[in-house]
């Protein structure tokens, strides 16, 4: 039983992370550019709640993240700055930024292309959260075979 609830908590974490950077895919490299050929209300929608779901799959996938450590390592792996520890503070990291890039500013230069008209701004910031996620799914990788 407890190695089924483990499996299940890794699953839920691993899909999170999936949602997570398939939204910024979705948004970076097919949504954005369309609107910045052809912008209309169903794209500029469809954009506002891609980002919305990603915050949510992103919510979970750290708390699901924060409930398997506990089940896994724990806490005093952290502290002990070992590779693991350390591969796991910089997706932590990685991960509070790419809520704040996703809420903070590439939701609102989403809302802002009525009155902007440019979408660059917007594809700059999905591109960053891109390139950020990509980076935490290659750590977290490590860290399954991460010593300490």
């Amino acid at each position: 039983m407890t190695l089924t609830m483990t499996w299940l908590i890794r699953y839920g974490h691993v899909v999170g992370g999936a949602l997570w950077l398939g939204g910024y895919v979705l948004l970076a490299l097919l949504i954005l550019p369309l609107l910045a050929k052809h912008r209309t209300e169903v794209l500029e929608t469809l954009a506002v709640t891609t980002v919305r779901v990603m915050t949510y799959a992103g919510t979970a996938t750290i708390a699901f993240g924060l409930v398997l450590i506990t089940r896994t390592r724990d806490f005093g792996s952290i502290t002990a700055f070992g590779e693991w520890g350390m591969i796991i503070v910089s997706c932590i990291v990685i991960a509070v930024a790419l809520l704040g890039i996703g809420d903070g500013a590439l939701r609102p230069a989403i809302l802002r292309l009525k009155e902007v008209g440019d979408s660059r701004k917007a594809q700059r910031f999905a591109l960053i959260g891109l390139g950020l996620s990509v980076l935490a799914v290659g750590l977290m990788t490590k860290a399954l075979y991460a010593v300490s």
